[in-house]
């Protein structure tokens, strides 16, 4: 084992200009109305530009200035104005399975994520679909693009396979940097139990210093790796899979300071403020009364001023742990900009998943290692020896628009923040509210870089073809659907379940046990899953189990 140490290589200049954009004030209105702004177009983009894909880790739907949020994030405002906001995209319920589908373009079930990491039901155990990693079956995005003459570079959270044949380098990036499942962001310490994160440089197995910082160190590692490659003419596929804003929540002490007292006057209070904001900018109907408390969870009114000031702390640290991600993203923006590539550059951010709402710090057998792992008094919160999450009344304001969170087949759980800009060819300033998701980012991006998914043939043996729908046609033309009217959309992990076909919703709450029923939805009228039509709608219940029907069938679901 290596030690690492984390690296500073942006310089004086960039960090100058960007400091300044990045010093958040509790009177900064940090989002401005795109809806109905007039589209702008420049001039032609040139061919096979560079490919920039950002995801964030359990970023809720409103925790972005642009869709409503208080927390500063200029940077990431800054992309989003200049292309198209995608207000109705779709991603897996949790994370490695959304991964899947990002790097497949089809089901996580077919890709080998049907449960998050190897299966322990011994039902899903040895069988396709089910294998714990991104499995040969399907055909790697990174693959596909470096045969069509990218580099392809990764730095950030992998969650596809813990080994050296089933990590990035194996599925075609070139040079990577990994977390392999996920870790605390300061210093090494694991994010799930007792021992270091597994960290992964190349084929090698590293730990990380004291200083560690996961935001800044993926940026600085995957610029690092953009310019050691500048000037050799080939353009570049850069996966950049940060792993904040996921818990434990950490960040350096003088980016939580920033947010000091913001937070004071409760979780309730700030639903109430996103909320309004986000139906000014058109996100929420106008006469929505919003998504109904968090069930059995105290009101902030109930506790006392030590658990107010220790919950007002968390979200603190979560709005830093935003803000240091907008930060870091300008730093990648600025970057760009001095080499002349950030016109010709393709960049799409999304989230993996909803805002995550469980405390899993609470409950066995991580509960047992946080206690002794881990000093939570007040004065450390945010330090890389605390370990918290926030829980479901933040997580209730972080997403604001939709119903539930992480891990559940409701809106909340899957409908995520995402963005394209690229000039010439994405219009600026507007947003499409055409449905897509994760599983269109594959075709999307092939498309850009003039290649083509190879069907069921790759390299000598059999593949998968692609489920998604390449979204060029929508992000030249809002208007343009991504999916045709007889596409249907399934979901389903631990139980939990979904399926989508046009406006109609059906869901099936896994958390009601031997209690769950099947509930339907119409998103056209109900777009936060407030009225089950299941009684009124029998016949379009039963079209729509039907669709379940067929989406358990051809993805070979054992759940």
């Amino acid at each position: 084992m290596s030690r690492l140490n984390s690296i500073t290589r942006t310089t004086a200049g960039l960090l100058a200009g960007l400091l300044a954009a990045c010093n958040p004030s509790p009177n900064d209105n940090a989002a401005e109305a795109t809806a109905g702004a007039v589209a702008t177009v420049a001039q032609p983009a040139v061919a096979r530009p560079n490919l920039l894909l950002i995801v964030a880790d359990d970023l809720g739907y409103g925790d972005l200035g642009i869709f409503g949020s208080e927390i500063p994030t200029p940077n990431i405002d800054e992309l989003a104005r200049g292309g198209m906001l995608l207000t109705n995209f779709h991603s897996a319920m949790t994370c490695s399975p959304t991964r899947s589908m990002l790097l497949s373009g089809t089901d996580s079930h077919l890709a080998g994520l049907g449960v998050m990491g190897p299966p322990t039901n011994p039902v899903q155990q040895g069988q396709p679909g089910y294998e714990g990693f991104l499995n040969f079956r399907v055909a790697s995005m990174a693959d596909l693009l470096k045969d069509a003459g990218y580099h392809t570079y990764m730095t950030g959270k992998w969650h596809l396979g813990s080994t050296v044949e089933t990590g990035p380098r194996a599925r075609g990036f070139e040079q990577s940097f990994v977390s392999m499942d996920g870790a605390s962001h300061l210093g090494g310490l694991s994010w799930n139990g007792p021992g270091l994160a597994p960290y992964r440089d190349g084929d090698q197995m590293v730990t990380v210093s004291e200083d560690f910082y996961t935001t800044r160190f993926y940026t600085e590692r995957m610029l690092d790796y953009i310019e050691s490659n500048r000037g050799d003419g080939k353009p570049f596929f850069a996966y950049l899979a940060y792993t904040a804003p996921h818990w434990p929540l950490q960040a350096p002490r003088d980016s939580i300071a920033k947010f000091s007292g913001w937070y004071d006057d409760g979780y309730e209070a700030l639903y109430q403020r996103r909320l309004a904001r986000m139906k000014e900018l058109g996100y929420v109907p106008a006469d929505s009364s919003g998504i109904p408390p968090v069930e059995d969870q105290p009101t902030w009114e109930s506790l006392n001023a030590d658990e107010q000031r220790a919950e007002a702390r968390k979200m603190e640290i979560y709005a830093a742990m935003v803000s240091d991600l907008d930060h870091y993203v300008g730093e990648v923006i600025a970057y760009l900009k001095s080499v002349g590539e950030f016109d010709n550059t393709f960049i799409m951010f999304m989230s993996d998943n909803g805002a995550e709402a469980v405390r899993r710090d609470l409950a066995a057998p991580l509960n047992d290692w946080v206690a002794t792992c881990c000093d939570n008094a007040y004065e450390n919160l945010g330090n890389g020896d605390s370990y918290i999450m926030y829980g479901p009344n933040w997580a209730r304001a972080s997403i604001v628009a939709f119903r539930r969170a992480k891990g559940t087949g409701f809106e909340g759980g899957i409908h995520v923040p995402a963005f394209a800009r690229y000039p010439g060819m994405v219009p600026a300033g507007i947003r499409s509210d055409q449905f897509s998701t994760v599983m269109d980012v594959l075709p999307t991006l092939l498309s850009l870089a003039g290649t083509e998914h190879p069907g069921t043939s790759y390299r000598g043996q059999s593949v998968l073809p692609v489920k998604g729908s390449s979204m060029l046609p929508m992000l030249r033309d809002p208007a343009v659907a991504v999916h045709g009217d007889d596409t249907y959309t399934g979901w389903e992990l631990y139980g939990h379940r979904g399926v989508r076909h046009g406006d109609w919703k059906l869901v099936w709450d896994g958390a009601q046990g031997k209690n769950a029923t099947w509930l339907l939805f119409n998103l056209a009228d109900d777009p936060q899953e407030q009225h089950d039509l299941a009684s009124a709608e029998p016949a379009r219940l039963q079209e729509m189990i039907g669709y379940w029907d067929r989406y358990h069938e051809e993805n070979g679901l054992r759940p």
